[in-house]
């Protein structure tokens, strides 16, 4: 699957060597600028004498695969780009603590009601996430499920994660899975689908999975969509030649 996301976005093959280091720099420089505006943010906290009353989240909506498989950006379910920062600290937080249970941003909605005490609709009885403030005292749990999808640019396919425990499962429609063992293959080098003696757990996976969604069923819901939006902008070369740039311009 990362042989066909990469045919479909070749960044990489326009590069060499000196131009991915510059890249991997300003990616590193980009983490720099932000972790000093969040120290900044910290500070701010602390001379208001606001950092004992104060819980603070710190996370991202991604990762970036940063060259690695010789891709860029977003777009794929490998840790590089799925995993992402998630930093809690402030009352009711145990300190220098690593939570190991499974967690994604979907449990960010409880975490916030939570965190304010007050739920006056009663939203948190119908999210499907759990509070990050409750997970982070809780004894680890190896069965609790997370979620992910991408239908949209640089995949040729609609694609689905899921991770418990120490197994991630990868399943694309129309292309091979992958299953990886975390505890033993962290970079997520070694695809274990076709491995015998992990038949068991690629079923478990492919069960947990579609206990949450039809994959099959929800490519082509996406795929109608998509074919539908495009006609209504008039085909696709007019609709390759419409909207805003995908990036935030630099700052002069």
């Amino acid at each position: 699957m990362a042989q066909a996301c990469h045919r479909l976005c070749p960044v990489d093959d326009a590069l060499d060597n000196g131009r991915r280091r510059l890249a991997v720099a300003c990616y590193h420089g980009l983490c720099t600028w932000v972790d000093r505006q969040i120290g900044r943010l910290l500070a701010a906290l602390d001379c208001n004498g606001l950092t004992a009353t104060t819980r603070v989240i710190y996370t991202s909506d991604h990762g970036d695969n940063v060259g690695a498989r010789g891709m860029w950006g977003k777009s794929t379910h490998y840790d590089d780009a799925v995993g992402v920062p998630l930093i809690l600290a402030g009352p009711g937080v145990p300190s220098g603590t690593v939570c190991k249970t499974p967690v994604s941003l979907i449990d960010l909605a409880p975490t916030m009601l939570d965190a304010v005490g007050e739920d006056p609709y009663g939203w948190a009885a119908g999210l499907p996430g759990r509070s990050l403030f409750e997970l982070a005292t809780a004894p680890y749990d190896p069965e609790r499920t997370v979620f992910s999808e991408y239908h949209a640019f640089g995949s040729p396919t609609a694609s689905f994660m899921v991770r418990s425990g120490r197994w991630k499962y990868n399943y694309y429609v129309g292309f091979p899975p992958e299953l990886f063992d975390l505890a033993e293959d962290p970079l997520e080098e070694h695809n274990l689908a076709g491995d015998p003696a992990c038949a068991a757990a690629l079923a478990a996976m492919d069960a947990s999975l579609r206990a949450i969604i039809d994959p099959e069923k929800t490519d082509l819901r996406a795929k109608a969509d998509q074919a539908a939006l495009i006609a209504r902008y008039g085909g696709p070369e007019k609709a390759m030649n419409v909207g805003a740039p995908s990036a935030t311009p630099a700052p002069l």
